[in-house]
C-alpha cells in the first residue's frame, strides 16, 4: 500500500489542481521568476540559484521557464513522498517489531491473569489451596497457609474409599494430570494385569492433580510438590496407607494371583503390616536399605501414622532429601525401617552386613532412639515379613530379564556380578531357558501352604521395566518368546 501511493505522488503530484489553477501558476511564474518564493498551493521552495547565477528571489537574474519551475516543484513533490514513504515503512517496522509483541505479550499476559483470577476463586470456594501455600500468606493461621482449610475439614474422599484398595501413583511428562494422561505401553499392560486380578480390591492410580482429594496437605512433607517423583510416591503411600489402609503396590509390576489371600491370613493373625525385608533369609544383601518399599499391605491407622509424622518432621522446609543417610529412600525405607524396629529388635540389620560398603547409608543410622534405653520392643502388634528374594524378585531382575528368550538354551547370561551379596549371588541358572525352568516356574508353581499366601503373586520388574522402554505396545506383544509376554500370558491376559 505505501509503494502504490508513493508511485501516485511521484508520477502526478499535481492531480489535486484543476487545469484553470494550472495555467494561472505558469502565466504567473512566467511575469513574475520571484514567484518561487511565494510558498504557494505546494509548500515548496526553489532552487537556490537561477540559471544566471542569481538567488532565487532576485530580479536581477534571467528568469526561468515555466516548464523548468515546473519540473522543479514536481521534484520537491518527489522528495517530499519518498520522505513520508520512509516514514511511514519506518513507523509500520517499529509497529511490527516492537509494539505489535509488546500488545501480545500484553494480551496473554491478561489471559494468564483472569484464568489465574478464575482458579483461586473457585480454589476459595472449595477451600482447596492447589499445594500452594505461598498464594495463602496473607490468611490467618498457619495450618491454613499450608493446606487451604478451615479446622475440621476432611480430605474429600475420606469416606469413601474401601480399606481393601490396591493404591499406585504415577506421574511423568505424558501424565501430568488424571485427564491428560498417557502411560508407557509397559507400565499399561502392568496396570492391566493389577486391574485384571485385583481381586475383591479396588485399584485407584492417583495422578498429581488429585493428591489433595485424598489426603491433607499437612500430611505430606510441606514442599511435596517440588520433590522427585519417587519420592513423592514413596510420602504419598505411607500418607494413603495411614488414613485408608490397603496395598501400596509398584505400579510396574505384574500382578498373577489377587492378594485376598495375604489380606485375609494378615487380618486372621492380629497383624498391622506386611511386607518384605532383605536378609531375612540370613543371605547377605550388598546394598544398604532393609525395606522393600514396592509392596507394603496395612490396616489403616496402623504403623504407617508414626510414618506420617516421621516425614513430616524429617523434611521440615527442605525441599530435598540430603538430611537422609541415602536420600533416594529417605522417604520409603530410611522411614519405615526404624518404625518397624520397634516391633522386632530381631530383625537383620543392614550395618551389620559385611557385604555392604556403605554402611553410613544404611536405614538403621535413622534411628534416634536405643533398644537399652527405649525398654522392650513392643507387642501390641504383628509384623508379617518375608526376604523378597524368596518370591516376587528374581535374582536375575537387574539384568534385563524381561526381554530374555524363554526357549534360549544356548546364549549364557551375564553372570560377571554375581559375587556374594549381589542379586546374582544365588542364580544357579546359566542360560535364558534355564533361568525360566529352573527357577521362575518352580517358585510361581508352588501351592501355597493352608491358610497362607502365595509365595509368588506377582513379579516385580526394577526401573520401571527399562529394558522394555522405547517399545510400542505392538512390539511387546508380537515378541512371544520373552519373558514380559509369558508372565502376561500367566496373568490371564490372553486376550492379547
Amino acid at each position: 500500500e505505501v509503494s502504490e501511493v508513493v508511485n501516485k505522488l511521484t508520477t502526478s503530484p499535481l492531480r489535486f489542481v484543476s487545469e484553470g489553477r494550472q495555467q494561472r501558476l505558469m502565466e504567473r511564474m512566467h511575469h513574475d521568476p520571484g514567484f518561487c518564493n511565494d510558498r504557494g498551493p505546494l509548500l515548496l521552495q526553489c532552487s537556490t540559484r537561477d540559471a544566471s547565477g542569481g538567488s532565487c528571489g532576485s530580479r536581477s537574474g534571467a528568469g526561468r521557464s515555466p516548464m523548468e519551475l515546473l519540473q522543479h516543484r514536481r521534484l520537491s513533490w518527489q522528495a517530499l513522498a519518498m520522505q513520508a514513504a520512509t516514514l511511514a515503512i519506518a513507523g509500520g517496522a517499529y509497529f511490527v517489531a516492537v509494539q505489535w509483541p509488546r500488545e501480545r505479550d500484553l494480551r496473554q499476559e491478561m489471559r494468564g491473569l483472569r484464568a489465574e483470577n478464575e482458579r483461586l476463586q473457585h480454589q476459595q470456594r472449595v477451600g482447596s489451596s492447589g499445594f500452594q501455600p505461598r498464594e495463602l500468606e496473607a490468611l490467618s493461621g498457619p495450618y491454613r497457609q499450608i493446606t487451604g482449610l478451615e479446622a475440621h475439614h476432611l480430605p474429600e474422599m475420606y469416606g469413601s474409599v474401601r480399606e481393601k484398595t490396591i493404591w499406585a501413583y504415577w506421574v511423568s511428562n505424558d501424565c501430568r494430570s488424571s485427564k491428560h494422561c498417557i502411560l508407557p505401553p509397559q507400565i499399561q499392560l502392568c496396570t492391566e494385569t493389577i486391574e485384571r486380578n485385583k481381586g475383591s480390591f479396588d485399584f485407584r492410580i492417583l495422578h498429581y492433580d488429585e493428591v489433595e482429594r485424598y489426603v491433607n496437605r499437612i500430611e505430606l512433607p510441606i514442599r511435596w510438590r517440588e520433590l522427585q517423583p519417587a519420592l513423592q510416591k514413596d510420602s504419598l503411600m505411607n500418607a494413603l496407607l495411614a488414613r485408608y489402609g490397603g496395598v501400596a503396590l509398584d505400579i510396574s509390576t505384574i500382578l498373577f494371583r489377587p492378594l485376598d489371600e495375604h489380606w485375609d491370613e494378615m487380618v486372621r493373625r492380629g497383624a498391622t503390616f506386611r511386607g518384605y525385608m532383605y536378609r531375612l533369609n540370613n543371605l547377605p544383601w550388598r546394598q544398604p536399605e532393609a525395606t522393600a518399599v514396592w509392596f507394603l499391605m496395612s490396616r489403616r491407622e496402623g504403623i504407617f501414622s508414626s510414618a506420617v509424622r516421621s516425614q513430616v518432621i524429617g523434611m521440615g522446609d527442605r525441599s530435598d532429601t540430603s538430611a537422609y543417610s541415602k536420600s533416594y529412600l529417605a522417604l520409603g525405607d530410611q522411614t519405615l525401617t526404624p518404625i518397624l524396629r520397634m516391633f522386632n529388635y530381631s530383625l537383620p540389620k543392614c550395618i551389620h552386613d559385611s557385604t555392604v560398603l556403605r554402611k553410613w547409608e544404611c536405614p538403621e543410622n535413622e534411628l534416634a532412639w536405643k533398644e537399652e534405653a527405649t525398654g522392650p520392643a513392643r507387642n501390641d502388634t504383628q509384623l508379617l515379613l518375608q526376604d523378597p528374594r524368596d518370591g516376587p524378585q528374581l535374582p536375575f531382575a537387574f539384568v534385563g530379564m524381561a526381554t530374555w528368550n524363554i526357549s534360549d538354551g544356548q546364549t549364557e547370561i551375564d553372570k560377571s556380578d554375581s559375587a556374594i551379596g549381589s542379586s546374582l549371588y544365588t542364580a544357579e541358572c546359566k542360560s535364558m531357558k534355564r533361568c525360566w525352568e529352573d527357577i521362575f516356574l518352580p517358585r510361581f508353581l508352588e501351592p501355597p501352604l493352608g491358610g497362607e499366601g502365595h509365595r509368588m503373586p506377582f513379579v516385580k520388574m526394577f526401573r520401571h521395566g527399562a529394558d522394555l522402554q522405547d517399545k510400542t505396545r505392538k512390539e511387546l506383544l508380537s515378541a512371544k518368546h520373552t519373558f514380559f509376554y509369558n508372565w502376561l500370558l500367566m496373568a490371564g491376559l490372553t486376550d492379547i
